[in-house]
């Protein structure tokens, strides 16, 4: 009887330090309560006509915005925090749905690093993506799994992360990062960039389908899949299209069994062309994409995630990616003709230098958006792609993107208007006066 006692005593602390482990993922870090209040509110979709607002925030989620009255005294509610946003413009934190916080270094560095080594640089990028206003990314490829686990149990301040494992791709594809001296059969042992996460390298549909079943099993809240060439990876041309129609149908499935969806990179018109009959949802990048093909997309209702920083001038682009700063220009043009979900991302990755450019998407876009149609992509239209994981969304307790009743606590108190001028974000550190994460003040530089 004794032992059997024991026995359970155990099993009930066991249990109770994984629920506790649970509830740090969504909930530990959350302050007991923070008022913000004579705010203008940019809700995620338009600026609130209302000229002085308040939010009330408990458990790290939104419970009021209601125009200023006085905010409740400390005896009655317990410990409250209350920031007065003098006039300033409100926003949800931004997302950036196409990033690698897990590359931090380039290719080359990355295969010699110690993996440890890597790990620390990747936690202080994603330290300075949150201060940048960045409260949630979507990782589009490599092992953010740890990273992730350690900003949700805040042992370390960072954004939500959506992670995708690795790239799936094809022999020959843009994630098979071998050298050309490695051998191609799939008995030999797998590539240091293979075995640490970055990438995986899967031919036929039933390796198709335990790659992506391997990426579901370690977390992914989402599949990316290579479904052409690439710009960064060496052997494969840009124009090559990657992957079968039946490989990308068998990863669509694999990932729909899930509840969840597979975003693919792709520049060329074919490659986006059978990734979207496949069933695929979300295209990366597409800046060689053709009138007929951003009609099919509109008419399929998927989601664009297109980069212009990075493509259109920080990089020189000669070689096989010259024509990419021609499509950049034709690609945003037809999004915008054929009103295509446009989302908002960077690809920033490799060296501190470029993760420093993150910022500077708000001003590439302005050549053919209004500032109010950029803040949606960095806010609403991103969360509606993040929706599309569904049951696989590590942060479905609550909203994203939107300053609303019930929605997560993100957002950013802002010196100046960006609905007036968006370039003031490029300069986050000045600009970006409060910076709140799930009801935590990450910053707050006002008096």
């Amino acid at each position: 009887m004794r032992r059997f006692s024991l026995h359970v005593v155990g099993t009930l602390i066991v249990s109770l330090v994984l629920d506790v482990a649970v509830l740090s993922a969504a909930e530990l870090n959350a302050a007991p309560m923070l008022v913000i209040k004579n705010a203008r509110v940019f809700d995620g979709r338009n600026l609130r006509p209302e000229p002085r607002l308040t939010l009330r925030i408990t458990d790290g989620k939104i419970t009021t915005i209601k125009p200023d009255e006085s905010p409740p005294s400390v005896g009655e509610t317990g410990s409250v925090t209350v920031i007065d946003a003098g006039g300033r413009v409100v926003l949800p934190g931004f997302i950036d749905a196409h990033v690698h916080p897990s590359i931090p270094l380039g290719f080359t560095a990355l295969r010699e690093a110690d993996p440890n080594y890597a790990a620390n640089r990747a936690a202080l990028e994603a330290r300075a993506m949150l201060r940048r206003g960045f409260t949630t990314v979507r990782d589009m490829g490599g092992p953010s799994f740890g990273l992730k686990q350690a900003i949700d149990e805040g042992l370390i301040e960072g954004p939500r992360i959506f992670p995708s494992g690795a790239m799936i791709s094809q022999t020959s594809g843009h994630g098979d990062f071998r050298s050309r001296d490695a051998a191609a059969r799939a008995t030999d042992s797998p590539d240091v960039m293979q075995s640490r996460g970055y990438g995986a390298i899967a031919d036929g549909e039933a390796a198709v389908l335990t790659a992506v079943r391997e990426q579901l099993r370690s977390g992914a809240s989402q599949i990316k899949v290579a479904a052409g060439g690439g710009l960064s990876s060496m052997y494969d041309p840009l124009d090559s299209v990657q992957y079968l129609d039946s490989e990308l149908k068998a990863a669509v499935r694999a990932a729909a069994d899930w509840g969840t969806y597979v975003a693919v990179h792709a520049y060329t018109p074919i490659a986006i062309r059978r990734s979207v009959e496949a069933g695929v949802k979300s295209i990366e990048h597409a800046h060689l994409i053709d009138e007929g093909t951003m009609k099919l997309l509109a008419d399929r209702g998927v989601f664009l995630s297109p980069q212009a920083y990075v493509f259109g001038g920080a990089f020189p682009m000669t070689g096989k990616g010259a024509a990419i700063p021609t499509g950049l220009d034709r690609m945003m043009k037809l999004a915008k003709q054929h009103k295509v979900r446009l989302t908002f991302g960077t690809d920033v990755f490799g060296a501190p230098q470029v993760y420093g450019w993150q910022s500077r998407e708000f001003g590439a876009r302005l050549q053919w958006f209004t500032p109010l149609e950029i803040l949606q992509q960095a806010t609403s239209i991103n969360a509606d792609l993040l929706a599309l994981s569904g049951p696989r969304n590590p942060y479905g307790g609550a909203a994203l993107g939107a300053l609303e009743q019930g929605a997560w606590a993100d957002l950013l108190v802002v010196d100046g208007n960006p609905l007036e001028n968006l370039r003031l974000l490029e300069d986050p550190e000045r600009n970006l006066r409060v910076i709140v994460k799930s009801g935590k003040i990450v910053k707050n530089t006002l008096p």
